[in-house]
């Protein structure tokens, strides 16, 4: 059957071809947007992690009792941390994946002159405390560790050694060769820059409302010993056969150690990685159930709306039916008109929500403060409407190869 005939069968019987249409569109604009805030809020919760979540400790929350911990306390700290049972290796930090209450960001840019803001984590050994894959290059030697005080600003002189995640290597500098290259802080003029001397698969940023759209590895280690500091930090690798010992003991020597030195309102928080990123990815896992529920909705009424329209417009095209059968038609020749009706139908239908589906991402973006809506999602949304509008028909196509020439004379 030629367009032209296509067209002309449709448009004397409109009324169900619209509401197909019409319905196919508000489903298309809905599914596109809803596909595109679920990936928003399932794209950090895949992101590898980089760390040894299963054997790393987290302590935080540490608030001095008077302005601030001196650099002599954070190290000694770190030292009785590490005379408990199973305990691996130490490190007092500024900044930690799962801990948002310390962010550093800064800006870096690359030999290809792109421009990334990045979380930083900053202390002495986090490479090995972590359980960081290294891909090449290597860690940072005790003399290029400098002190780090609250407050303070990086030290001016030759280019800082960093080590960067194998993604920001990828951007940054695209096919060179990353290991000795220089970085500059864009928005700083007198800044000297870092010089990258190591590269790690993965480590996700703690500013996890960003960790999407290929950002989640923007992410920095910084050659930093802490001094005095406003908050205290702690990484903690433990042996995995005495996790549960291991973390009984961190939290007696916390108590131990910080009791004096804390401010009585402090809720010490001493945790493993993988409970602080379960809990951290609570309110994204309720966001995405109701983007799947919604998804499932729009699914299920579209799916069920083609086809009830589709077998009321059989119902009444049982006597045209009935005569093309009666002049030869096959039940596939049958068949294949319902699908191929459908597919039209769907398909302009399909290009109208992609309108509305933008138009709605402009006001859900202006009211808010949402990204734009990827391109690619228009057409993904566009093709799962076709691939539903297809499936949905299949049932009343059916119902219409069945009916046979008698039928037609039985019609009044």
């Amino acid at each position: 059957m030629s367009i032209h005939m296509l067209w002309s069968t449709l448009r004397r019987q409109s009324l169900m071809p619209l509401l197909v249409l019409l319905q196919v569109a508000l489903a298309c604009a809905i599914l596109s947007n809803v596909l595109f805030l679920g990936w928003q809020k399932l794209e950090p919760m895949l992101a590898s992690s980089g760390v040894d979540g299963d054997n790393l400790i987290l302590v935080d929350q540490l608030n001095p009792a008077r302005e601030t911990f001196s650099s002599a306390e954070a190290d000694a700290g770190a030292r009785v941390l590490r005379q408990v049972p199973g305990v691996r290796a130490v490190s007092v930090a500024n900044g930690l994946p799962m801990i948002d209450a310390a962010l550093v960001v800064i800006a870096l840019q690359g030999t290809n002159k792109a421009k990334i803001g990045v979380n930083a984590y900053m202390g002495v050994g986090l490479l090995d405390t972590l359980g960081l894959d290294l891909v090449s290059g290597r860690d940072f030697l005790p003399f290029e560790y400098q002190n780090y005080d609250s407050g303070s600003t990086w030290d001016e002189g030759a280019p800082q050694p960093i080590i960067i995640t194998q993604a920001l290597a990828d951007k940054m500098f695209g096919s060179d060769a990353p290991l000795g290259q220089i970085i500059l802080d864009p928005g700083d003029k007198k800044d000297h820059g870092y010089r990258v001397v190591g590269i790690v698969r993965h480590l996700l940023r703690n500013q996890l409302g960003l960790a999407d759209d290929g950002r989640a590895d923007n992410t920095v280690l910084l050659a930093k010993h802490i001094g005095a500091a406003e908050f205290l930090s702690y990484a903690i690798r433990v042996n995995s056969a005495m996790r549960d010992s291991a973390l009984q003991g961190v939290k007696m020597m916390i108590h131990r150690q910080f009791d004096p030195l804390v401010d009585e309102d402090s809720s010490v928080r001493v945790s493993f990685y993988n409970e602080r990123r379960s809990a951290e990815f609570k309110g994204q896992r309720a966001a995405l159930y109701l983007f799947i529920g919604v998804t499932l909705a729009v699914v299920i009424v579209t799916v069920i709306g083609i086809m009830g329209l589709t077998s009321f417009w059989v119902q009444k095209r049982t006597r045209q039916i009935g005569i093309r059968r009666a002049l030869g038609a096959r039940r596939v020749d049958i068949f294949y008109l319902f699908l191929l009706e459908n597919a039209f139908i769907v398909s302009i239908g399909s290009m109208l929500g992609m309108l509305l589906a933008y138009e709605g991402n402009m006001v859900l973006m202006h009211y808010y403060e949402l990204r734009r809506l990827p391109a690619m999602y228009l057409p993904l949304g566009s093709v799962l409407m076709i691939i539903l509008g297809q499936l949905a028909v299949l049932a009343p196509a059916l119902r219409a190869t069945s009916i046979t020439p008698i039928e037609a004379t039985r019609i009044t």
